[in-house]
């Protein structure tokens, strides 16, 4: 039988508790594996924004395991509708905007059965959801036959014996060392090539071009493309204007821009946890394409990590050549999936399993 034991909150006021908040926070606090998807505010800024508009309520779990292991995790469920019925889906909070799903552990992750953990996990929730689906766990925390490989690319950059952007540039291949150092010359001739970050506490100055700098120059480029901006769906801005705007206020997100003479070409949102950089969300004039800004911000953003002394930069979901152009180590991420223990969950997973195989034969 299993040691585990879970502590579940299903309302955000509880969430958002005293009670439940000091022992959240105090697990982060002693934690060597949290990442900035673990910080309450983070989350807090998803759940009253993109969150609520998918109506997320949330499945918060604490549990408590063998050899004193605590687990932290902040799952949600919504409703949605199929073409046949309506299930309740288990996901992590932030869905897709957090780059990592891992569970919050206090002991080492060796220490903990996963494979275990998980089957208990399932077991728990089956009367919350019908199905569940957390795509981006580290393998660390994902083994057992409720796991699988992950589908999208995380790549990481560790810059921790970096003292210069030259020493970065010295793993890169001698072409894209010499075509960024090429294109940053050419851009100076039009100006002062610079990076300029809003300090912690400017959040108004900063909230002022976000909203009259970043958000016109991104959505302009992404709705005239067949996906759309992901801003128009209910909640995102909100979300990442609260990201900005608390984040540069507390210091956890940081939020910045390159210019060329002083005129702003391209601007970033990322996230700060500990020694840990995580870059969010780009965006740059199309007028400047000739001179590739998103591969000179990227320049940009790894001399300032350098002199931050950051020893990570994790440039998130995606596999784009830009970011393979650094050499980043690939992270091996796994996807945890599952279909409840019940009636209604086992005959989701044979209409799926079904509806899969037949995709792959087309």
């Amino acid at each position: 039988m299993s040691e585990w034991r879970f502590d579940w909150c299903r309302d955000w006021a509880a969430v958002w508790s005293p009670g439940f908040l000091s022992k959240w926070e105090a697990l982060l606090a002693a934690s060597p594996h949290a990442n900035v998807y673990h910080q309450p505010a983070v989350v807090h800024a998803w759940a009253e924004t993109h969150g609520r508009a998918i109506g997320a309520e949330p499945l918060f779990g604490l549990a408590s395991g063998p050899g004193g292991a605590l687990v932290l995790m902040t799952f949600t469920v919504a409703a949605h509708r199929g073409r046949l019925a309506s299930r309740r889906s288990l996901s992590a909070a932030g869905e897709a905007f957090f780059g990592y799903h891992d569970p919050l552990v206090s002991a080492p992750q060796s220490a903990v059965d996963w494979s275990d953990f998980w089957g208990r996990v399932r077991q728990e929730t089956a009367g919350d959801c019908d199905q569940a689906l957390l795509r981006f766990v580290h393998a660390d925390y994902a083994s057992g036959p409720l796991t699988e490989p992950g589908s999208d690319a995380s790549p990481l950059l560790d810059i921790s014996a970096c003292r210069t952007l030259d020493d970065a540039f010295a793993r890169c291949s001698k072409d894209h060392r010499h075509e960024t150092r090429r294109l940053l010359r050419r851009l100076g001739d039009r100006g002062a090539v610079a990076l300029q970050a809003f300090a912690r506490g400017d959040s108004t100055p900063a909230l002022d071009d976000w909203t009259n700098g970043f958000l016109p120059c991104y959505n302009a480029h992404w709705r005239a493309k067949p996906t759309g901006s992901m801003f128009d769906r209910a909640g995102v801005a909100e979300f990442a204007t609260r990201v900005v705007d608390e984040g540069t206020r507390d210091g956890w997100a940081e939020f910045g821009r390159m210019t060329v003479g002083g005129n702003p070409i391209a601007r970033y949102v990322g996230l700060a946890h500990r020694e840990s950089f995580y870059l969010w969300i780009t965006t740059y004039d199309a007028a400047y394409h000739e001179f590739s800004p998103g591969r000179l911000l990227l320049a940009l953003i790894i001399e300032r990590c350098i002199g931050r002394r950051m020893k990570l930069l994790h440039l998130m979901t995606g596999d784009q050549q830009y970011k393979r152009e650094w050499r980043p180590a690939p992270q091996s991420m796994r996807t945890v999936r599952w279909h409840a223990p019940t009636v209604k969950g086992r005959v989701l997973g044979w209409y799926d399993n079904r509806h899969r195989a037949a995709v792959e034969v087309r």
